[in-house]
């Protein structure tokens, strides 16, 4: 396995994962405040957010397509994508780390508004649950 798909597999691990998902909650209001003019309605928000998850979702899957990984690194993506789909607190407990990095910015820079707001409390309540339920999963005896 080549240096940069060790990178990226380490990124998608624990702690690493949290890491990254609380970096990019501390850069989502400053992106959306731009891209939403300014604007502190709860819709464009929503609207930013939900397209956001879309990014990360159909980015890594075109960059899977594009370029040639190894059998390792896409035996192990491939696992991931089953458990995720199999379960979906996995998915959710994503939202935890990234409500984290959202966090900070209610106490500084002038705190923060109404859709910064709504969508911080729908990543921690959601991903709280979400890591509560994936971690009653990840703890089970395996049924093999």
């Amino acid at each position: 396995m080549r240096s940069v798909e060790r990178y990226l597999i380490t990124l998608e691990s624990w702690p690493w994962s949290a890491v990254s998902r609380v970096a990019l909650g501390l850069i989502i209001p400053p992106i959306f405040r731009v891209l939403s003019g300014e604007s502190d309605s709860i819709w464009i928000y929503f609207a930013l957010f939900i397209g956001l998850l879309a990014v990360l979702r159909v980015v890594p899957a075109l960059v899977r397509h594009a370029v040639p990984f190894s059998a390792e690194a896409t035996t192990i993506w491939a696992q991931r994508r089953y458990i995720a789909k199999q379960y979906d607190s996995y998915q959710w407990q994503k939202l935890f780390w990234i409500g984290l990095g959202l966090l900070p910015h209610a106490v500084i820079g002038g705190g923060m508004g109404k859709g910064e707001l709504v969508i911080t409390f729908i990543c921690l309540a959601g991903g709280s649950a979400g890591l509560l339920l994936w971690q009653r999963v990840d703890a089970a005896p395996s049924a093999n």
